[in-house]
């Protein structure tokens, strides 16, 4: 397997994979979107609100904030050996109380929330969570703990996980010379692939087509001398993810192909067993 770094900052990684199979491709993304485990508020106790807001409307905005994650120190609360009843190794305090003592509306943001793990805090202070007028106060006490998305989507590892096909566009300039509209093909596309040089009479591709190509054939279909073909590089695919920041992309990834490797183990020894059997 070869494997290129496009692009990446804090929030997004892209990727070219070469020499995988579709299938594994497909694996590895069904994974990153339901299978790594990440902290999210999972119990909501509000002693006090005076807010505008339903207790349930605030408890859902609680549970949506993003939470940095430590998948070093905490463990599932299936795999917990509290039981999942809630404890230093499987549980995070997250506590609000907030009085507004001014003249005007006072907003609350996820900065307010106060950890007991300095680790696990919202992974951005400035989401809004509720507005509490003069005089009013709400207190809030919640109760992260690690889940999956596959059970619900707050705890999604990323916001965005796609790949598409290595796309590949090759053309025969002779005949595009031929063409009696020589800025056709530059029209057709899209997203504006092709440049034609009136000077020379020819006709280019952007250095770097591939990036945004979507493999639309429009030029393909469209070309009336028939002098371009649109394919794609078997076992070549850009792979993209966007993250919210609550794992680094090397936790991510490495968590992702561990799991794949334990649900191989896994199938491997249910097979084993279906033999013996039989």
């Amino acid at each position: 397997m070869n494997l290129e770094v496009l692009e990446k900052n804090e929030r997004k990684l892209i990727l070219i994979l070469e020499g995988l199979s579709i299938e594994m491709v497909n694996a590895l993304r069904s994974i990153i979107l339901s299978e790594i485990p990440v902290m999210a508020i999972d119990e909501v106790i509000i002693l006090k609100n005076d807010s505008p807001l339903y207790d349930e409307i605030i408890a859902h905005r609680l549970g949506l904030i993003p939470l940095k994650t430590d998948l070093e120190i905490y463990k599932l609360p299936t795999e917990c050996e509290c039981g999942g009843f809630g404890c230093p190794l499987c549980q995070v305090s997250l506590t609000c109380e907030i009085t507004n003592t001014s003249n005007k509306p006072l907003e609350i943001y996820s900065g307010e929330l106060r950890s007991n793990d300095p680790k696990i805090i919202p992974v951005d202070p400035k989401i809004p969570i509720v507005t509490i007028d003069k005089n009013d106060k709400v207190i809030i006490e919640a109760y992260a703990t690690l889940g999956l998305a596959k059970e619900h989507v707050k705890w999604q590892a990323v916001s965005n996980v796609a790949y598409r096909y290595y796309p590949e566009i090759k053309f025969d300039n002779k005949k595009c010379k031929a063409c009696p509209d020589k800025c056709l093909v530059t029209r057709m596309c899209p997203k504006k692939l092709f440049n034609y040089f009136e000077k020379d009479a020819i006709t280019k591709l952007t250095d770097e087509y591939w990036r945004t190509c979507n493999l639309c054939n429009s030029c393909q279909d469209n070309c009336p001398m028939s002098a371009i073909q649109v394919s794609w590089v078997e076992h070549k695919y850009i792979f993209s993810f966007e993250s919210d920041g609550v794992l680094p992309f090397d936790v991510i990834i490495s968590k992702t192909f561990e799991i794949f490797h334990e649900k191989l183990a896994e199938f491997t020894e249910k097979l084993q067993e279906i033999e013996i059997e039989s």
